[in-house]
């Protein structure tokens, strides 16, 4: 089997992963990756992908990463190496290496020729090195992603502090009658034959309580040679318990002691049940974090915190409430499906990265997640916690999707290449909670301010702009948010289709060192819009020529002049009428 082992510089810095043939992995500094380095400040929430093919590891950094992997002292942004080669991504360490599985054979007997006894009573002394290692390997297990992984592990740490035993093994129970061995491993490699004591894990199982065998004679008296084994159980609410099973020998020929005792084993026991309190916090926190895993969808953790708390069900009712809506839409969708032929399953994970994109954003500034739409997501804010920077929040979510999306089209390698967006923003009241019926109900919001943000949306198409905003919030950006984060610029009075009254339309824009517009060519840009609502088409031409030739909302202006053979219409009031 074919493992990856990433090592920090710090103690307790150290994870590993078992790599399956030919599945895309994603490593990266956030939990949700397959493989996640949380201790390391230097490697991006989501920094590359890597494949296993046979005995090699093919590696490529995504485009937006600022460390690439460094191999033989050159630095690449895509490598293969093979089993035993070495890399460094930031100050992680990582190699490449084979395991070989289990070679013995795992055997249940019903009983040992004795009588068990239960340890009611069992104190954590610190008697050996083995529980700092115990300790360190914490993080590693809270960054499993199931619960095999995580009964692997543990009976990976136990094979490591555990190497005079026969066998180290979790079990799984759903009641003292039915359990199974999870995982098991040998400290000692070589072909052995083992044996797990029904007695003893259903004496575990029923009880709660660490039980312990060691061989003795039928008459009680300690025996020479003979076999010890224990079981410690993993306290968790629920039906399906686990426990910690541990076994070997004593005597000649193996490890431990003649004439072993109990109390022999009491610092094993203190060891092991150590490492049963972690994996239970660790297990209990799972089970609550599966009871929001659908809302973390929706909702970014303070507003789970909100929603989880003694008075969630009215936190939850309907509510008028000044909010901002975000309305984000994928360009070309329908033509790229038809693109996609026979591969729509490989295009509908590529829609799933890009919807991602939209949903992490939205969520990474407190935002809700109201709906999908096949290629679109509704986001809002406002409630269930109070709008405290005005639009903000959406503005800068909105600029981190366009952020993103620009960085994957640069590389036609990435799996986001060839999409692109439009983002439409709107502050107003609007009614937000949980809307439907008694039988079907969902977290939204409703009112005329959605239905803005999403004409907003359908406009940046025909203006050729990404991302359009209305004037609350373009007054919000010109308030609130500083120039190093984001900035706007008026592009004129509209009327959509459906509407009688005029909207005035700004385009949001990213920093300065992040765009082809200028702050200087905001002012112009701004003054030619001026002039063209006020019927002065001749200095709003020559404002216009002074803008850089791939600005998009200088041609559409450009082209509206031009329509109208330069010359503003009798009975000009300043506003563009748009068609379907």
């Amino acid at each position: 089997m074919i493992h990856l082992i990433a090592k920090g510089p710090r103690p307790g810095e150290k994870i590993e992963w078992h790599i399956p043939e030919s599945q895309k992995m994603l490593l990266g500094r956030s939990a949700d990756n397959d493989c996640a380095i949380p201790w390391d400040s230097t490697i991006s929430r989501m920094h590359a992908e890597f494949q296993r093919n046979e005995d090699q590891l093919n590696i490529r950094c995504f485009p937006s990463v600022l460390n690439q992997i460094k191999f033989d002292e050159q630095f690449h942004s895509e490598l293969t190496i093979s089993v035993g080669d070495s890399f460094q991504i930031g100050e992680t360490q990582f190699q490449s290496i084979e395991r070989s599985s289990n070679s013995g054979v795992l055997e249940i007997l019903d009983d040992l020729d004795t009588d068990s006894g239960i340890l009611t009573e069992a104190s954590l002394r610190i008697t050996d090195l083995r529980i700092e290692t115990v300790s360190k390997a914490v993080p590693s297990l809270w960054l499993c992603k199931d619960e095999g992984n995580l009964a692997k592990q543990a009976a990976l740490l136990l094979k490591d502090v555990m190497p005079h035993a026969d066998v180290v093994a979790v079990i799984q129970s759903d009641g003292p009658k039915k359990w199974n061995v999870a995982h098991w491993e040998q400290p000692v490699p070589g072909f052995r034959r083992v044996t797990i004591i029904r007695s003893l894990v259903r004496d575990t199982i029923r009880k709660g309580e660490t039980a312990i065998e060691v061989e003795s004679s039928r008459k009680g008296t300690p025996l020479a040679n003979g076999r010890w084994a224990f079981c410690t159980p993993v306290k968790t609410e629920g039906n399906q318990k686990w426990c910690l099973y541990i076994c070997g020998r004593f005597g000649e020929d193996s490890p431990s002691q003649a004439y072993l005792s109990t109390n022999d084993l009491q610092d094993d026991l203190n060891l092991v049940e150590l490492l049963a309190h972690m994996l239970s916090a660790i297990r209990r926190v799972r089970k609550l974090e599966d009871r929001f895993s659908g809302i973390e969808q929706f909702f970014s953790p303070a507003i789970i915190k909100v929603v989880s708390e003694e008075n969630a069900k009215h936190s939850l009712e309907p509510t008028e409430t000044e909010t901002a809506v975000l309305f984000c839409d994928l360009r070309r969708f329908s033509h790229m499906t038809e693109q996609a032929g026979k591969n729509l399953q490989q295009f509908l994970d590529r829609l799933k990265n890009a919807l991602g994109v939209m949903t992490q954003s939205i969520s990474s500034q407190n935002g809700v997640i109201a709906d999908f739409q096949g290629d679109s997501a509704l986001g809002f804010w406002g409630w269930p916690l109070p709008l405290t920077k005005g639009a903000l929040p959406a503005c800068l979510a909105a600029l981190r999707i366009q952020q993103m999306f620009k960085i994957s089209n640069s590389t036609h390698f990435n799996e986001l290449s060839g999409f692109e967006v439009g983002i439409g923003i709107t502050r107003g009241n609007a009614i937000a909670g949980k809307i439907g019926t008694r039988e079907q109900a969902k977290v939204g919001v409703f009112g005329p301010v959605v239905n803005l943000a999403s004409r907003l949306e359908g406009m940046t198409k025909q203006l050729g702009v990404p991302i359009l905003i209305d004037e609350a919030t373009a007054s919000d950006v010109r308030n609130l948010l500083p120039e190093s984060e984001g900035r706007c610029r008026h592009l004129g009075l509209f009327r959509p289709p459906g509407l009688e009254a005029p909207l005035s339309v700004y385009e949001l824009l990213p920093t300065e060192g992040k765009s082809s517009i200028s702050n200087q060519n905001i002012k112009d840009f701004e003054a030619a819009v001026d002039a063209f609502i006020d019927g002065d088409w001749d200095s709003s031409l020559d404002l216009l020529g002074h803008l850089p030739p791939k600005d998009r909302a200088r041609d559409f202006l450009l082209l509206q002049i031009a329509s109208h053979n330069y010359k503003a219409p009798f009975n000009w009031d300043g506003v563009v009428t748009l068609k379907k």
